[in-house]
């Protein structure tokens, strides 16, 4: 998982175009022709391969988004929104529904080859653009902690960055490693792990 932390965020990664008056029909084809490459455990593809799979003209492509790490970061962006972890009003309901959400999220294709990349430090662009789109997603599990914190069912020293990893490494190296969700018995186990280790 990036580290939102990271330096890289701050001081490498390109700059996004503003949507404005874009044609959400036309972004929406060009994100999810970036998603289906993913998918399919490519981050090598070019603007001409995205703009032919999405049936955009090349050059309105290269307008809007003239590298591959603007078609990441859009597609990316696209992406992570689907993800929204609920407020189940306790510690213990909001990490058991953390780790259900997160299993599932991580072991979309697109996720496992956003990983594989990551891991192998062979596609800067990649590293870029994911780092950027994860940074909201970390922000939910940093608030699911402080709202714990403000209940008083969690210590007030708990650092939420390390609450997050604790929570987000297990189930994402088991999704790496195995290409699949872990079973229903390691999330409660993660789940219990976590809730115990960080509750008053």
């Amino acid at each position: 998982m990036p580290d939102p932390d990271s330096k890289t965020t701050a001081t490498s990664r390109p700059t996004r175009q503003r949507r404005g008056g874009r044609s959400e029909i036309v972004r929406g084809k060009v994100a999810e022709s970036v998603l289906s490459f993913l998918r399919e455990g490519r981050t090598d593809f070019g603007v001409a391969e995205v703009a032919e799979r999405a049936g955009v003209h090349r050059a309105t492509v290269y307008r809007w988004w003239p590298t591959r790490g603007d078609l990441l970061a859009e597609a990316l962006t696209e992406h992570g929104g689907r993800l929204a972890l609920p407020d189940t009003g306790s510690w213990r309901g909001d990490v058991s529904a953390a780790c259900e959400a997160f299993a599932e999220f991580l072991t979309d294709p697109v996720e496992l080859a956003l990983t594989a990349a990551l891991a192998a430090h062979t596609d800067a662009e990649a590293d870029r653009a994911q780092f950027e789109y994860w940074a909201p997603i970390d922000d939910q599990l940093r608030q699911m902690v402080r709202r714990a914190i403000d209940r008083g069912e969690v210590r007030p020293t708990t650092d939420p960055r390390v609450a997050s990893l604790l929570l987000i490494g297990p189930i994402s190296t088991y999704a790496l490693t195995f290409r699949a969700a872990p079973p229903p018995d390691m999330l409660a186990g993660i789940a219990e792990a976590i809730t115990r280790a960080h509750a008053l």
